[in-house]
């Protein structure tokens, strides 16, 4: 089988590197200026971030419909093939980020402001937040940084490799934004990283996106639920 999807080979490499750009400035520029402006009439900002993700996803799957069309039915009709694949390349990608994040909590002995951002806002909003981290987080993260890569990067594990790196800064971006950054937060590229590889991977692997965008709504939502167990339980 060919190494990329059907619809990314047939567009022209031109077409395919300008909706990658569209993508990533979708994810970085445009909804963080359509967040300022429900900002302006709506005062909760997770409800206005939630709001620009979907209008961003929603013109990610106009832009890949072709795509996606095939690749719903690509996963559908091989699912337990499919899940069973990407299960056991995310379990590869879940015991790096599992042994990152040991060393970094042994040497820094604390957590990335991605990660606290994320966490208060569970526990303050929980309704709110469980949209966002089982639901948008996923759909968004995964048409950006696999979809939209995955036609303009041949080779497997130049993808899978630049896909993960680009996961993992987009995942300290937070700090940037904050004017916090420090030399040492670079180091949450590797446990973000290793996820974000193993979703590139199983995406290649099985010649769909929704292999990663399944796999990344388990993640995440199983995550969000231990954390707020072990916050209600006063452990956190």
């Amino acid at each position: 089988m060919n190494n990329t999807f059907k619809y990314s080979k047939d567009r022209s490499m031109f077409t395919n590197i300008i909706y990658c750009v569209l993508s990533f400035l979708g994810l970085f520029l445009f909804s963080s200026i359509l967040q300022l402006v429900f900002l302006t009439f709506i005062k909760n900002e997770l409800v206005c971030s939630i709001l620009a993700h979907t209008i961003l996803i929603i013109f990610l799957i106009l832009l890949y419909y072709k795509d996606l069309r095939l690749e719903v039915k690509i996963y559908i009709d091989s699912f337990k093939e499919n899940f069973k694949k990407s299960f056991k390349t995310y379990i590869l990608g879940f015991m790096g980020m599992v042994f990152f994040n040991l060393l970094i909590s042994i040497f820094l002995k604390n957590i990335s402001a991605n990660e606290e951002q994320v966490r208060e806002m569970l526990y303050t909003n929980t309704f709110l937040s469980m949209i966002s981290i089982s639901i948008i987080a996923p759909l968004g993260e995964e048409l950006v940084f696999r979809k939209s890569l995955d036609p303009i990067i041949k080779n497997k594990w130049v993808y899978v490799i630049i896909s993960g790196i680009l996961f993992g800064l987009a995942h300290i971006a937070t700090n940037f934004l904050s004017g916090t950054f420090v030399l040492t937060d670079l180091i949450y590229i590797l446990p973000y990283g290793s996820l974000g590889a193993s979703f590139a991977l199983m995406d290649r692997d099985t010649k769909t996106v929704c292999s990663s965008m399944v796999i990344h709504a388990i993640h995440n939502t199983f995550t969000a639920l231990l954390l707020l167990a072990l916050f209600k339980g006063g452990l956190l």
